[in-house]
């Protein structure tokens, strides 16, 4: 699909513009395409994008970003499922100073200062980034028992310690 790379985030925000796209995660900036979890670099990965004016008048960007993008588990070095489903308003600025009393009066805000030119496809990069997981691991990787047999195969150190003391 295509759409602008650059929007005016002052205009599209005050005009209440929508914009939708969608891209393959191979085709993003090298530090969300060769991040180590994502299993297929296949994935698309689609936003939608709506300006608008808060109840205090204050212009923002919704966001949001939607992929079935497997993982590669931490723990068993699998592919697990994780539906990414990321909504978030960020609330427009014109100076540093407005943008650091609002976020002080709100903690759960997310502000940006206004820029001419604003990358698309770099907020919907930030976007993934910020929502995948530290450390992805399924609830339940079914070891088959292998961390368990390496245990049972060690000497307990203490009883080793033991044997040491007693000679």
């Amino acid at each position: 699909m295509s759409y602008p790379n650059l929007i005016d985030p002052e205009v599209f925000a005050a005009e209440g513009q929508n914009l939708q796209g969608s891209f393959l995660l191979e085709e993003l900036d090298e530090r969300v395409s060769s991040h180590d979890y994502p299993a297929d670099k296949q994935t698309c990965v689609s936003f939608t994008l709506q300006g608008g004016r808060d109840r205090l008048q204050r212009l923002f960007l919704d966001l949001n970003v939607k992929a079935d993008m497997p993982l590669i588990c931490q723990r068993c070095i699998t592919p697990m499922p994780f539906l990414l489903d990321e909504t978030s308003r960020i609330v427009l600025f014109a100076d540093e100073e407005s943008l650091d009393e609002a976020m002080l009066a709100d903690e759960e805000l997310e502000g940006m200062l206004l820029e001419k030119e604003l990358d698309v496809r770099t907020l919907v990069e930030d976007q993934i980034l910020m929502s995948l997981p530290f450390s992805p691991r399924h609830e339940d990787c079914g070891n088959n028992g292998t961390l368990d047999e390496v245990n049972r195969d060690k000497p307990n150190p203490f009883a080793v310690l033991a044997g040491l003391k007693s000679s």
